[in-house]
């Protein structure tokens, strides 16, 4: 009888669950969950609708595999990072969880840099201080409402929390601790300097253990939500974007995934740690002896979503007039930055160029080339990356919304130059990579890497050498023109 393994990935704004065994996905279910955006900056979730939705998308997934609950062998997480909210004595939330998106402590995030060091806070969890992140975060809560802040049993982000409410015990790993700025992913501990200024210690705050370690069995009632088997074996899961790259396939030195989406990610896998700024050395990657570098172009893509839908049409028809009109030969001169700010070594304040802002590009145009700056983009990080000392390679893995248009692959194809770009042909690569975390950790594959090969599905995407000639002239120009 076949073994299955099911992979849940608590994302932004949904969570999606697959079943996995036999080197294929037998099943895919997902949930969406309202996110509650408002003027001051705050972006909050209500953390008991992850666990709601994790429960709707497993039923799905099983039903859609056509299988028992009691066949799952093991279970395996991946989460959004950077989401945190303070729970009580007893578990149940007492405010709402504050999502990665959410950018109110940005006054408190320039305290942070003031009090600890910004290179300091780089090197420790490898992810610069933010207004997004949760350590300034913590510090307005203890400003604005102490008593709160003082009487909260633990500050949970979405990995633990789930895990948490699946096995009764709050733990997560070190990729997704990592990006509180709460934790040095170096030394293996929490950051006792900030713990000591908030006046509180690691007790508030879940145990972390490496990736895919046995985190319990399946509690009763979590079961029954599920429709799955009590005690089935809960491992410890990872960030959303190294869970990515297990199920993307990419697992080895050199090799680079970009993820498209609201915002474009772009991860790589070193066999060593790169720690040069601006690009997070984030952590050590759940496969052995190999570390993840990564770096976002923060809301591009639903920059250019937005755009569409102002001129009121969709990405799809848009993309059909471009072709039509055969716009897309890399000869045209055009650029844009689709945002007024992206985290990149290309685009610092005061030289960004916000989509749309030249009345002479008809639409048409203008998401031509908000794709083709968005394409620069990802090469200019791509060899900002080998320039930190990221170890040269020839794949690149595209997946995403993104990788579905025919025209924007083709674009990232033809100005990636001599590099191959692949497309995933498996849409919820964070779920299939936290099922292979299970199906190593239960003993099924001897690695990560094997399983990974086992089961990720790719195509090439083929290059245009006369476009891409075009592209490659096109792009000694944007970064003339971006970089100046």
């Amino acid at each position: 009888m076949s073994v299955y393994f099911l992979g849940i990935d608590i994302g932004s704004t949904a969570v999606k669950a697959c079943v996995a065994g036999d080197g294929r996905v037998a099943g895919r279910g997902s949930a969406g969950y309202p996110t509650d955006r408002l003027p001051d900056g705050r972006v909050e979730q209500d953390p008991g609708d992850w666990y709601r939705a994790a429960a709707e998308a497993v039923r799905a997934a099983v039903a859609d595999a056509g299988i028992s609950g009691r066949r799952i062998a093991g279970i395996g997480l991946s989460a959004q990072g950077g989401a945190m909210y303070a729970a009580g004595r007893g578990g149940a939330p007492l405010t709402p969880a504050a999502s990665w998106m959410d950018r109110r402590a940005g006054a408190e995030a320039k305290e942070e840099e003031r009090l600890f060091g910004a290179e300091r806070i780089r090197r420790m969890c490898g992810w610069p201080p933010s207004a997004s992140d949760c350590l300034a975060k913590l510090m307005k809560l203890r400003r604005e409402d102490p008593a709160l802040f003082y009487s909260a049993g633990r500050f949970l982000t979405t990995c633990e929390s789930v895990t948490a409410r699946l096995t009764g015990h709050a733990v997560t790993d070190p990729t997704g601790q990592a990006i509180t700025r709460l934790y040095d992913y170096r030394s293996g501990s929490y950051f006792s300097d900030a713990l000591e200024y908030l006046g509180i210690g690691e007790e508030k705050f879940a145990s972390v253990l490496p990736c895919g370690c046995f985190a319990g069995g399946l509690l009763p009632e979590a079961a029954a939500d599920l429709g799955l088997e009590a005690g089935t074996p809960v491992y410890n899961g990872a960030h959303d974007q190294y869970c990515a790259s297990i199920g993307s396939g990419v697992t080895e030195p050199g090799q680079l995934l970009v993820a498209t989406g609201t915002a474009w990610v772009l991860f790589g896998v070193s066999d060593r740690i790169i720690d040069a700024p601006p690009y997070p050395a984030a952590c050590a990657h759940p496969a052995s002896g190999r570390y993840g570098v990564m770096t976002s172009m923060s809301g591009c893509g639903g920059a250019l979503g937005a755009y569409a839908e102002s001129k009121g049409r969709t990405l799809r028809e848009l993309d059909g007039e471009i072709v039509s009109r055969g716009l897309a030969d890399g000869k045209g001169g055009r650029f844009v930055c689709p945002l007024p700010e992206m985290y990149s070594v290309a685009h610092r304040e005061g030289v960004c160029r916000p989509l749309g802002d030249d009345p002479s590009y008809d639409p048409a145009e203008t998401a031509l080339a908000a794709m083709e700056s968005i394409a620069f983009e990802s090469r200019i990080l791509i060899e900002a990356f080998e320039a930190a000392g990221f170890p040269r390679g020839d794949e690149v893995v595209m997946s995403g919304g993104a990788s579905k248009s025919p025209l924007w692959r083709g674009i990232l194809a033809d100005v990636l130059g001599d590099r191959r770009l692949f497309m995933l042909c498996e849409p919820d690569a964070p779920a299939l990579g936290a099922a292979l975390i299970a199906s190593v950790s239960a003993g099924a594959y001897p690695s990560l890497a094997e399983a990974s090969s086992a089961f990720s599905a790719r195509a090439e995407v083929p290059s245009d050498p006369g476009r891409s000639a075009n592209y490659g002239e096109k792009y000694l120009r944007y970064r003339e023109w971006a970089l100046k």
